[in-house]
């Protein structure tokens, strides 16, 4: 056991060690101004609608991130006991709700007996844990929805059709787009329907390896991801070799979830397509 954990902690070491080496161009050293015409290049996305200014993944955040004029807005989503695919960051309902509980475990109309919008603000009581469906209606085009599965059918059985129906079903297979930090659920996207956009989310790539990390390490480099279009990654991570490596590929760069105006502004030097944020007014737009 200690032999083990000994060989544990030199993997770490030595992988920290790598990071610090290998990250070419730190984030803290480019510009941090940008002028008006960049910032109206940018592909802004609302984080979980706009996730700063109302309550995440409700309606209400939705609406604050239409209002600031977002090019996307990005929700995630988790299923009910019986069968409803809703949009909620987390496994249960206990950080964001005055309710507890696994989401696999409720119901949905045991799940709407808690305000989603307390915690946020009394302003927000009334605020309810919607569905994907209401999700898409309220969009309706008026922007591009990402949708991230974050569990796929290994946890949440036939999630990933659910949302594809749901796409289907409101004609919006042109204003949206999956994105996931899970390779199987991608794959499954695209051999249920393969017209459908997919973007491959992960935290950081390692320089020289064919090593990704995405919440598990990963034998595989970017090149593989043939039937994504675009990336998003974590933005300490996001170097200027990482951005020039995606845009040789012909795709495209996103970094998540950027709130801090100078380090957005760093970014957007640095080369990056698109970013993420809490707070998409900044770029009043």
């Amino acid at each position: 056991m200690k032999k083990l954990s000994l060989i544990l902690f030199l993997i770490i070491f030595l992988l920290a060690v790598y990071f610090i080496l290998f990250l070419s161009e730190s984030l803290y050293s480019g510009k941090d101004k940008v002028t008006e015409n960049q910032k109206s290049k940018i592909i802004l996305t609302g984080h979980r609608g706009a996730g700063g200014l109302a309550p995440e993944n409700n309606i209400s955040a939705i609406k604050k991130g239409l209002e600031n004029n977002v090019d996307r807005i990005e929700i995630d989503v988790q299923q009910t006991k019986d069968k409803v695919v809703i949009s909620l960051h987390d496994k249960t309902i206990d950080r964001t709700t005055n309710g507890k509980g696994l989401v696999k475990d409720l119901t949905y109309n045991e799940i709407i007996k808690y305000s989603s919008g307390i915690k946020f603000s009394k302003e927000f009581e009334s605020d309810r844990i919607p569905t994907l469906e209401q999700v898409l209606a309220e969009v309706s085009g008026k922007a591009i929805l990402v949708i991230e599965i974050k569990d796929g059918d290994e946890f949440y059985p036939g999630i990933v059709k659910r949302v594809v129906n749901s796409i289907n079903k409101y004609n919006a297979k042109n204003w949206t787009i999956i994105h996931s930090f899970n390779d199987k659920a991608l794959k499954k996207v695209h051999e249920i329907d393969s017209t459908i956009i997919l973007h491959k989310l992960f935290i950081a790539d390692f320089p020289f390896l064919s090593l990704i990390y995405d919440g598990k390490l990963q034998v595989t480099n970017l090149e593989q991801y043939t039937y994504c279009t675009e990336f998003s990654t974590f933005y300490p991570f996001t170097t200027k070799r990482l951005v020039n490596k995606v845009h040789s590929l012909g795709k495209k760069i996103n970094v998540w979830t950027v709130n801090d105006s100078i380090k957005i502004n760093k970014l957007i030097n640095m080369g990056v397509d698109g970013i993420i944020t809490d707070f998409p007014d900044y770029f009043k737009r």
